[in-house]
């Protein structure tokens, strides 16, 4: 293994038992072996957390020169970017287009042209490229990623609460905008924890929701005065969380005056500011970022290993010759074997909560 890989192995193995990340270590050990990526230099885009070392420990081990901007529009831990160059991984100070690949997350780096092409992490950065000329992997389009965004973000929510002190969640209202991977998760874990829980989507989800769980419609264009119901349900909620995916989503589904003067804890969980400009960012948690971003681990290890095995896995998809320009999504086989190895490992059981 490269010397800087093996290094970081060592390091993460002294934070995450081997079954927290199995993914990650068999590619990385297969990679090894093979050097697939050897001679490549790959700019990486995923946010910098200390789990995602693990990322880049497979991406070295096969052989890839990695790095990383220091001009990070996502949220990330300082500390851990200043670690970096101890791996040897290169912080790229300016801006500069000599990569062979980028593996980009939410197309914070859709203005550069990778010889190779593209992975993109997120399905939020996806509309980015929906006009490239590169061949763009999409990690977003296939299953591996809802293990992050229905299981992860759903568990991630309800931590940032505890550690923000929100005070305990169970019997208490929660309104979700927004019932896609990163809704579902939320409901999921709101269940869990007693809540009561109302779904707010511009699509009918009453088919598609658990039991006991409420449904209220969100105006669909611009100009619909806002809604009385959703006002009502806002202002009576213990917590508003928004995951809907679109930016400004909330901007005219409700009396925004009334909802900010209400004791309701307003939260966003997508990557954009979902709340828009009616809603100041002081009165969002988080300042309208993120809130799992407010955790040195936004999302666990155990959510998150098996989609950045899948986004590296995408490098190698890019190496195929003649790939046709725009969206392609991971063929399955290369899913079902990163999904063979996170079932033998800690996340096997709570895979079931996905069917």
């Amino acid at each position: 293994m490269n010397p800087n890989a093996d290094k970081l192995r060592r390091y993460l193995l002294s934070f995450y038992a081997a079954d927290e990340w199995p993914a990650l270590l068999l590619q990385a050990e297969t990679w090894r072996q093979s050097q697939p990526l050897a001679g490549l230099r790959i700019l990486v885009a995923t946010p910098v957390y200390r789990n995602t070392l693990a990322q880049y420990m497979a991406l070295m081990a096969g052989g890839a020169r990695v790095c990383v901007s220091r001009r990070q529009v996502l949220p990330f831990d300082a500390a851990v970017m200043e670690m970096l160059p101890e791996f040897g991984i290169e912080i790229v100070e300016k801006k500069r287009d000599d990569f062979s690949i980028v593996l980009d997350c939410a197309g914070v780096h859709a203005g550069l042209h990778p010889a190779l092409g593209v992975s993109e992490l997120t399905r939020s950065g996806a509309y980015r490229y929906e006009r490239s000329m590169l061949p763009v992997f999409l990690a977003d389009a296939g299953r591996i990623k809802k293990i992050e965004t229905v299981l992860g973000t759903g568990e991630s929510f309800f931590r940032a609460l505890e550690a923000s002190a929100c005070g305990n969640p169970e019997g208490k209202n929660l309104l979700v905008f927004g019932y896609g991977k990163v809704g579902r998760g939320i409901v999921l874990y709101a269940l869990k924890h007693g809540m009561r829980v109302t779904v707010a989507d511009v699509a009918d989800k009453n088919g598609a929701l658990p039991a006991g769980v409420d449904f209220l419609p969100v105006p669909e264009h611009e100009g619909t005065p806002a809604s009385e119901a959703l006002t009502c349900a806002a202002c009576s909620a213990w917590c508003v969380v928004t995951a809907t995916g679109r930016p400004h989503a909330l901007r005219h589904a409700m009396d925004a005056g009334a909802v900010c003067r209400s004791q309701a804890l307003l939260v966003n969980m997508g990557v954009e500011d979902e709340y828009g400009s009616s809603y100041p960012a002081e009165r969002v948690k988080n300042g309208k970022r993120p809130f799992n971003f407010t955790l040195s681990e936004p999302t666990s290890m155990r959510f998150i290993e098996t989609t950045m095995a899948l986004h590296n896995a995408g490098a190698l998809e890019l190496l195929t010759p003649d790939l046709p320009h725009g969206i392609l999504a991971p063929p399955p086989d290369v899913e079902e074997r990163l999904l063979a190895a996170a079932r033998r490992g800690r996340l096997a059981a709570e895979l079931a909560l996905l069917n």
